[in-house]
Formats: C-alpha cells, sequence, structure tokens
C-alpha cells in the first residue's frame, strides 16, 4: 500500500508540473470588432478579427443608401492589421443637388 502511495503522489507532482509547464505556453487571442455604420449609427456590418490579423484584404461593405445623398466612402483608412482594439467606420456622403439654369433671350 506504501508503494502505490509513493507512486500516486509521484504521478500528481508530475501531472501538476505538466500542467504548470503547458499553462506557462499557452496564449491568449485578443478577438475585436471593426463595425461600419451608417449616418444614424445603424450597424450596417460588423466582423470580429483577432488582433494582428492581415486588413490588406479585406473587402469594405457597399455603402448604405441615403436619399438624397451620394454614399462616397467611409470615415477612415483602414490599417494594414487589425490593432488591439475596437474600430467603427461610419458611412459619408455628399448631398445630391440639382442646379438648373434658364437663359432667356
Amino acid at each position: 500500500m506504501k508503494y502505490i502511495i509513493m507512486t500516486l503522489t509521484m504521478l500528481l507532482a508530475a501531472m501538476t508540473f505538466v500542467l504548470e509547464v503547458s499553462k506557462t505556453h499557452a496564449t491568449s487571442v485578443d478577438i475585436q470588432k471593426i463595425s461600419f455604420e451608417d449616418h444614424l449609427g445603424n450597424v450596417v456590418y460588423s466582423e470580429h478579427l483577432a488582433a494582428g490579423a492581415n486588413l490588406s484584404d479585406f473587402v469594405l461593405p457597399e455603402g448604405p443608401e441615403r436619399p438624397g445623398y451620394l454614399f462616397v466612402g467611409w470615415s477612415g483608412e483602414l490599417p494594414d492589421e487589425m490593432p488591439n482594439a475596437d474600430l467603427v467606420y461610419v458611412a459619408v456622403y455628399i448631398e445630391q443637388t440639382l442646379s438648373l439654369t434658364v437663359n432667356v433671350s
């Protein structure tokens, strides 16, 4: 019985050591959110990405429609890689105006 208890104690110590070594090699991944909003603050598209993810091939969503306005892009440029923070981009518009000039001769 004495040998069984010693063997179990040694196994427990070995497993504890392996667990501690495993914890030092474990890595965590920070997940961040990239959001695209319309002029009212409504999210039209969002995606969760790991911090450090390559954004060079990220496809920007289509701009939301707004009557009387023309979508010209998003408020800012994407970085090359996802930072360790959430990103929010807002749709940018210009007002469409119709100008009529009448020359009477």
